[in-house]
Formats: structure tokens, C-alpha cells, sequence
């Protein structure tokens, strides 16, 4: 199977199960986490462990594609698990002035939700991994 239908593969597989995740932790249809990046499991950590074991199984761990894919993983794994984190320390900070200010309405139950403990955590991003590298490792191997 070529490499990028297995990757796009493993795309449709991550956003199915999440969806599926949290559809039964909703009890709804929660068709928002179909087209949803973060949450778990993380989408760019699935897409980018899934090609970086896709590289290394089909060009060899000493290949610039794989060197190019473990640095890429690295580079945007490491900035979403930074920039998850700080933005839920600003969803915090805004969610306290929203409770001490009169008058805000359904704006505070609306940044209450922002800070849903299930939109985005480091845990999300090591299932992504998991899942990303197992996808590639089941389906990536080429053919002949």
C-alpha cells in the first residue's frame, strides 16, 4: 500500500476512534470531534508517528526521509504539548476574571467548557503516538 494512502488512512482511523471516544463519553453524536486536532487522541501525534514509522520500516532508520520525519514529529509533538499547556493556563486566568466580573451571561459557561479537561492533555498525545505507530507497523509494510 502506498505510503501516503496508509497515512490518510491512519488520519480517517484517529478521527473515527476519537470520535467514537467521545461520542460515548457525551452520550451523543458528538460529530464535532470528527474534524477536531486535539483531544484524545491527538491527531498530529497520530499523523506524525504513523510517518515516522512509516520511514523507518520502508527506508531504513538511516534514511534523510526518516531523520526528516523524526525531527518534524519531535519539533510539532513537543510545541503541542507546550502550546496545549499554555493555553490552557490562559483558558484558566480568562475563566477567573469571567467569575469575578457581573453580567457576563452565558459567556462564563461558555469558558467554563473551554477548560474541559478532555480537549487536549500530554496523555492525548502519547495515545496519538501509540496509535499512529501501531497503524503504521499493521498496514505499513510494503507489498511484495
Amino acid at each position: 500500500m502506498a505510503a501516503w494512502l496508509v497515512l490518510l488512512l491512519c488520519v480517517v482511523a484517529n478521527q473515527v476512534f476519537k470520535w467514537a471516544i467521545y461520542a460515548l463519553a457525551r452520550r451523543d453524536l458528538a460529530l464535532a470531534a470528527l474534524f477536531q486536532s486535539h483531544g484524545l487522541p491527538s491527531s498530529p501525534a497520530t499523523l506524525l508517528s504513523c510517518l515516522l514509522v512509516l520511514m523507518t520500516l520502508r527506508e531504513g532508520w538511516g534514511a534523510p526521509e526518516t531523520g526528516f520525519a523524526l525531527v518534524f514529529a519531535v519539533i510539532v509533538i513537543h510545541d503541542t504539548v507546550k502550546l496545549r499547556m499554555a493555553t490552557r493556563d490562559q483558558r484558566a486566568v480568562v475563566l477567573h476574571l469571567v467569575e469575578n466580573l457581573d453580567n457576563v451571561g452565558k459567556l462564563r459557561s461558555q469558558v467554563a467548557d473551554y477548560l474541559d479537561p478532555r480537549t487536549h492533555h500530554p496523555v492525548h498525545v502519547v495515545v496519538g503516538v501509540v496509535l499512529g505507530g501501531l497503524f503504521a507497523l499493521a498496514f505499513g509494510l510494503p507489498s511484495g
